[in-house]
């Protein structure tokens, strides 16, 4: 062994060292304090009960035939509570039954940004078919509108909406 050896395994041996007296010396410095255990993140507040209320009325009255209704209920509900994407999806079946699909997609478009759930085949609120089919109809109707005026640059907007609808759907579980 000559001086060089000598020398690396004395290097060697103090760096050991050097990190067992680090590693004693912050022991518990890794351990977490009581009172950040305790805290937790706050649970999203649960839907009023007056939200509940109304998307049953709107339901029925979807299902009953009362679209005016539905829509001035959901427009009412929509102003006490913007952040609601059920309340956009209730709007966009409205415009589905009253055979408004390009209406219908913005109001799609608008539930999934306000709750992605929707297109997520893993979770109940799951209504990626739905919005799949009202986004066919809103592009076969844009095609016909296309063909009869193709110059009309709001029309290639809302056809850049449609492909945009259909890559969130695709881009989805569903």
């Amino acid at each position: 062994m000559d001086r060089f050896d000598r020398i690396a395994i004395g290097v060697f041996i103090a760096l050991v060292v050097g990190m067992a007296v680090l590693i004693v010396g912050h022991r518990g410095a890794g351990v977490p304090d009581g009172k950040l255990q305790q805290r937790s993140v706050a649970a999203p507040a649960a839907p009023s009960a007056e939200l509940e209320a109304g998307v049953k009325l709107v339901r029925n009255l979807i299902e009953g035939g009362s679209l005016d209704r539905a829509e001035a209920l959901i427009r009412d509900l929509q102003q006490k509570f913007p952040y609601q994407g059920e309340l956009s999806l209730l709007m966009g079946d409205v415009f589905m039954r009253k055979q408004e699909p390009i209406k219908a997609m913005y109001q799609y478009k608008e539930a999934i940004d306000l709750n992605p759930d929707y297109l997520d085949k893993k979770t109940p609120l799951f209504q990626g078919k739905k919005m799949k089919v009202a986004v066919g109809e809103a592009q076969a109707d844009i095609d016909r509108k296309l063909r009869e005026r193709p110059g009309d640059a709001s029309l290639k907007d809302e056809k850049k909406m449609i492909y945009y609808l259909y890559r969130k759907i695709a881009g989805s579980c569903g």
